[in-house]
C-alpha cells in the first residue's frame, strides 16, 4: 500500500503573527500588515481577527481601512520576519534533506526516505510539526499527501493550527471546490461559475481541455497518483509603490537603485548569480510595462546588475510623460554555480562582496551608493535600511 509522503507546512498569518508574538498586547487584535490605512499599497498579511471582517492579502490599504476601521495597521519588518524565517527552514532541514522553499513561511518536505525516523509518516509528519512550533514559537499548519498539489490542499483544511493527511488524495481533489485549485484565477472562477462548474469533478466532465491545464499536470499518466511539476528556474524581486506619483528620473532611479541593492546582497548572501535582470514600472494610470535582458554572465555584482537595471528603465520612461507609480527589480535564471572564461573580470564582485561584509557587520544602511542618498530625505533609516512603502516586504 503506497503511503502520503510529501508533508506542506504553512506559519499561520506569518507577519501577523510575529508581531504579535513580539508585542503580545496585539493578541486577539485585528493585525493587518503592510502599510497604514492612508496609504497606498495592499495587505500583506492578516491575522485571523482581521479576516473575519473580510480582510486578506493583496487587498488594497484603503479597502481593508474600511471593512475593518478598527484594525491595528502595520507597515511590517521584513528583517525579523527573515530570520524567523531562517530558524523555519533550518529546523526542516533536521528532518529532510528534500526541503522546498515555496515562499518565506511555506515549504514542502519529502518524507519518502525518512522511514526511520519514525513509527509511520503520520507520526512524523505529527513530530514535524510540533519541532517547528517550538523552534519559532508560532502556530502552524500541515498537510500530508501523495503529492504537493494534495499536500497543499490538506494544509489549507487544516487552517488554523491543525494537521491533516489525505489518504484518498485523488477524490479529495475530485471533490473540491475549483476556487481552491491553483491555476484557477479570478477571471476563469467567474467563467467557470457562470456555466455553473463548482467541482474539480464537474471541470473534468464538462470541459475537460480545462481540466487537462489547471488539473491534470498534477497527475501521472494513468496513474491515480498527482504530481506537480517543478519551475525550470527560480527568480527573487523587490518592487515598492511611492507614497505618490513621482516624475523625478534621478528619484525614480534612486528607488531602483535601492532595490537593486537588496537583490544584489541577497545573492551574495546566499551564494547565488542572476543571469537576468528585469525591471517593471506602473504609470499613474496604472498601465505596467516591463523589460528585461541577459548579463553579460551569471553575477551577484551590483554594478552589473545597476547598468543594465538602468538601461532598462531608460527604455521604459523613454518618451513617456506621465507620473510612476511603482517601479521593480526581478533578478532571474539563478544558478549557484557557473564556469566563467579566464578573462572575466570578478572585480565588480569582490566590491559587492566587501560591501556586503560591512552591511552585515554594521548595518544595511551603514554603506549606500551616493544615488541612494536621495531616499534618505523621504524615508525613515532604520539598521537594517531605509524603510521604503512596501520594498521590505516583497519575498
Amino acid at each position: 500500500m503506497s503511503l502520503p509522503f510529501v508533508l506542506h507546512i504553512d506559519i499561520d498569518a506569518f507577519f501577523a503573527a510575529v508581531e504579535v508574538k513580539l508585542n503580545p498586547a496585539l493578541k486577539g487584535k485585528p493585525v493587518i500588515v503592510g502599510g497604514l490605512p492612508g496609504e497606498r499599497g495592499v495587505v500583506c498579511t492578516a491575522s485571523y481577527e482581521a479576516r473575519k471582517y473580510g480582510v486578506h492579502s493583496g487587498m488594497a490599504l484603503q479597502t481593508a481601512a474600511k471593512r475593518c476601521p478598527r484594525g491595528i495597521f502595520l507597515r511590517g519588518r521584513y528583517h525579523i520576519y527573515s530570520r524567523v524565517s531562517g530558524r523555519f527552514f533550518a529546523c526542516l532541514k533536521r528532518f529532510s534533506p528534500r526541503v522546498e522553499n515555496y515562499s518565506i513561511d511555506e515549504a514542502y518536505i519529502d518524507l519518502s526516505g525518512t522511514k526511520y525516523l519514525s513509527s509511520s509518516v503520520y507520526r512524523l509528519g505529527h513530530e514535524i510539526k510540533c519541532a517547528v512550533e517550538r523552534e519559532i514559537g508560532l502556530k502552524v499548519s500541515a498537510g500530508l499527501g501523495f503529492s504537493k498539489l494534495g499536500a497543499k490542499l490538506a494544509t489549507e483544511a487544516a487552517k488554523p493550527g491543525n494537521f491533516f493527511v489525505l489518504y484518498n488524495e485523488r477524490e479529495f481533489i475530485t471533490n473540491i471546490s475549483i476556487e481552491k485549485i491553483p491555476g484557477i484565477g479570478p477571471h476563469t472562477l467567474l467563467i467557470l461559475r457562470g456555466l455553473g462548474i463548482n467541482t474539480v469533478k464537474q471541470l473534468e466532465t464538462a470541459y475537460p481541455s480545462i481540466w487537462r491545464r489547471t488539473i491534470g499536470p498534477h497527475f501521472y499518466s494513468g496513474s491515480g497518483f498527482p504530481v506537480r511539476k517543478e519551475p525550470k528556474t527560480k527568480s527573487y524581486s523587490r518592487e515598492t509603490t511611492f507614497p505618490e506619483d513621482i516624475s523625478d528620473r534621478e528619484l525614480i532611479s534612486s528607488h531602483l537603485a535601492y532595490l537593486v541593492s537588496r537583490l544584489s546582497v541577497h545573492l551574495g548572501e546566499n551564494k547565488l548569480f542572476a543571469g537576468r535582470i528585469e525591471v517593471k514600472v506602473r504609470f499613474s494610470d496604472f498601465s505596467t510595462y516591463s523589460r528585461r535582458l541577459p548579463l553579460d554572465y551569471p553575477t551577484y555584482s551590483y554594478s552589473s546588475l545597476w547598468q543594465t537595471a538602468l538601461h532598462l528603465l531608460n527604455v521604459l520612461l523613454k518618451k513617456k510623460k506621465r507620473a510612476l507609480r511603482l517601479v521593480g527589480a526581478k533578478v532571474e535564471d539563478i544558478t549557484n554555480r557557473r564556469d566563467l572564461l579566464p578573462f572575466v573580470s570578478v572585480k565588480g564582485e569582490k566590491l559587492s562582496a566587501g560591501v556586503r561584509d560591512i552591511k552585515k557587520r554594521f548595518g544595511f544602511s551603514s554603506i549606500v551608493t551616493a544615488r541612494e542618498l536621495l531616499l534618505k530625505d523621504i524615508y525613515p533609516v532604520e539598521r537594517e535600511g531605509i524603510v521604503l512603502k512596501t520594498a521590505s516586504l516583497t519575498k
